[in-house]
């Protein structure tokens, strides 16, 4: 049978024309699925206050042993002057190791609309009272600079630097519990100009089920 006989009896037989309209709207609905998997969606910033004697107080990172879902939001252009944040989803398990002076948390999700896998390694000297945090994913496979700093009055504050957009920015971490099973995390940025510290990224924890994690997929 010819291509245009081939054709011919697709476009005579509603039978098959069935079929190819469905299997087209399966690939159309395959592609549309993927795409909003990793959709970016624009958000407000979650602004949080880190008033001391936090309650519950968190005092180091054994509390946030376990498994969480994250919501991550981002400004998506740091050095744009009008910020636009959006919003991903994460998973993450935190474990806390040689009773207590290290803690890591093993990352999956999306962001900025793309798969991400990730670790933060954080490490304490209690010779000085002092974390230290450094970052690797398979996006960006070398240590980052330390991160440096401790808890105080029941709020995590850590400083650093970071480089981005050609230039190097003081940079801020802090952390907070809002509850045994909801904690919060900030990340900012100086303005040199204003000496404001302002927020470009945020993660919202909240305690999820110990399946959760085993039914991630390595990205």
């Amino acid at each position: 049978m010819t291509c245009r006989e081939t054709v011919s009896s697709t476009v005579n037989n509603p039978s098959a024309n069935g079929a190819w309209l469905a299997f087209a709207l399966a690939v159309l609905l395959a592609a549309f699925q993927s795409s909003a998997a990793h959709a970016e969606e624009i958000v407000q910033p979650r602004i949080e206050e880190f008033q001391v004697d936090a309650n519950p107080p968190m005092e180091d990172f054994s509390m946030l042993a376990g498994n969480w879902s994250v919501e991550s939001r981002s400004v998506k252009d740091r050095l744009a002057p009008e910020k636009v944040w959006v919003r991903n989803r994460m998973q993450t398990e935190y474990r806390i190791l040689l009773d207590g002076l290290v803690a890591i948390n093993d990352t999956f999700g999306t962001f900025n609309g793309r798969p991400m896998h990730g670790i933060m390694i954080r490490t304490y000297d209690p010779t000085i009272d002092e974390w230290n945090f450094q970052w690797m994913s398979k996006g960006y496979p070398h240590l980052t600079p330390q991160v440096r700093g401790g808890f105080e009055n029941g709020v995590g504050i850590f400083y650093g630097t970071e480089d981005h957009g050609g230039r190097t920015f003081q940079m801020r971490f802090r952390w907070k519990m809002i509850s045994a099973d909801h904690a919060f995390w900030e990340q900012s940025y100086l303005n040199p100009e204003t000496g404001v510290w302002e927020p470009n990224w945020t993660l919202d924890l909240t305690r999820s089920q110990q399946g959760d994690a085993a039914s991630r997929t390595t990205q």
